[in-house]
């Protein structure tokens, strides 16, 4: 990203899962649709992707990427394990210093948001999730799961929440499968140790619950190898749950008998016992996330209008000198005073203010004044002191960083940098993509 766009782009984080591939990034707006362009590139997707895709900005951006991490654009609508998924993403991205400053702090706000749409809401009870769905299919079809013998093939989040999952609740007979051999660490105390795919075929004749998550652009689980199996089975039930996107197991298995296979779309069938009452606690959980996310647009751009403000009394008072400065602090109207000096309108000094509460702009003003008299000295916002400082030297500001745009020293800001725009490639699987990594959810 930064050799490809430069400066353009001050932050990014990326998020993949089973059926998204999203950007969010804090950046010149106009180059949103390279940067999408770009990631599509990256994944090895076709022309074609951009007819699948979107761009969002401002508040459209903050409320899709709430809706995200609270499970509401999900597969399943209101599954849970998006929102961890979304955390080790954001995570992943500070650690490696793609992700810093004022998107930083808007995901913060995200996070904070999404998970109030879960707790003041009820999409968040009796929580739904893709391991979840399988244990429930497993238990329909099986009526002592902990005595089967289970093969996950995959190693990607899916496949640990599966293992996870299955292994909490008593299924301990878990075999694990890759394409090469590794270490998976489900928790602090439990990993497993994967078999090679090329030994799928040997391990599968004893295998009652085979779960597929690997990221294939073809099935690698074919008729004939289920087929081949069940000669050695003595016609044993078998159940197949494919949760890879392309699938991962051929559909003519379903005409094996005792063979079971279910689907992503199958298990689809499964939450809709349910469905109509998520439903309307999404509709519930929507419009908290549009009023929250309203919220925050306000309270950001009061703080963008004060460092506005802060930056048109530096320049003034970079010309004055100790005794005017003293005049106006002992002043009873410190902005008023400002103007009388430099002999200006009203509308000259109060335009950048517009829409601050008079009092809230005179303290804001008689702050930096009296911050003023110090050379040096760190100005911050008198109501919420602002993690970004501003340094202050008379006649000279050093540096500044805004929780909104970039100040230059003309007092200018960068266009097209209000709120992260938000890039959507769809599922790079389903769009005839060359995927890396293991498969998510969501």
């Amino acid at each position: 990203m930064e050799l490809s766009f430069g400066d353009q782009v001050e932050s990014f984080v990326a998020l993949s899962t089973c059926n998204r591939t999203e950007v969010y990034l804090f950046a010149n707006k106009y180059i949103a649709s390279s940067v999408m362009h770009k990631t599509a590139e990256f994944l090895g997707c076709s022309d074609f992707i951009a007819q699948d895709s979107y761009i969002l900005d401002n508040n459209k951006a903050l409320e899709h990427m709430c809706c995200v991490a609270s499970g509401l654009d999900s597969q399943v609508l209101g599954e849970q394990e998006i929102f961890g998924q979304f955390k080790k993403a954001i995570q992943s991205f500070a650690n490696i210093k793609t992700l810093h400053g004022r998107l930083q702090q808007i995901i913060d706000e995200v996070i904070s948001i999404a998970k109030a749409a879960r707790t003041e809401t009820n999409i968040g009870v009796n929580p739904l999730s893709i391991s979840g769905l399988s244990l429930k299919i497993v238990k329909e079809i099986f009526e002592d799961p902990g005595q089967q013998q289970v093969t996950v093939v995959g190693a990607g989040q899916m496949a640990l929440g599966v293992i996870e999952h299955f292994y909490d609740i008593g299924i301990k007979n878990i075999h694990a499968v890759n394409r090469t051999k590794k270490t998976l660490d489900i928790s602090d105390t439990l990993s497993f140790e994967t078999s090679n795919l090329s030994q799928l075929a040997s391990i599968i004749q004893s295998t009652d619950i085979l779960i597929a998550s690997i990221t294939t652009p073809l099935p690698i689980i074919g008729k004939g190898l289920i087929e081949d199996a069940f000669r050695n089975r003595q016609n044993k039930p078998m159940l197949l749950i494919d949760l890879g996107v392309p699938r991962n197991i051929e559909d003519q298995v379903r005409d094996i008998e005792n063979a079971y296979l279910f689907s992503i779309e199958d298990m689809e069938q499964v939450t809709q016992e349910n469905l109509e009452e998520r439903t309307e606690e999404a509709k519930k959980a929507i419009n908290l996330i549009k009023n929250k996310v309203a919220h925050l647009d306000s309270r950001l751009e009061v703080k963008k209008k004060k460092n506005n403000l802060y930056l048109d009394l530096q320049q003034m008072c970079s010309n004055l000198d100790q005794n005017e400065i003293q005049t106006i602090l002992e002043s009873d109207d410190p902005l008023r005073k400002i103007q009388h000096l430099f002999d200006q309108t009203d509308d000259q000094l109060q335009y950048r203010a517009a829409g601050l509460p008079e009092r809230e702009a005179l303290r804001s003003a008689a702050n930096i004044l009296r911050r003023f008299l110090h050379t040096g000295a760190r100005v911050h916002d008198g109501d919420h002191q602002l993690r970004d400082q501003i340094l202050v030297r008379r006649g000279d500001v050093s540096s500044f960083s805004s929780s909104r745009g970039v100040p230059r020293r003309d007092g200018g800001f960068h266009a097209g940098q209000e709120c992260p725009p938000v890039g959507r490639v769809p599922n790079p699987r389903r769009a005839g993509c060359q995927g890396r990594g293991e498969q998510g959810q969501g």
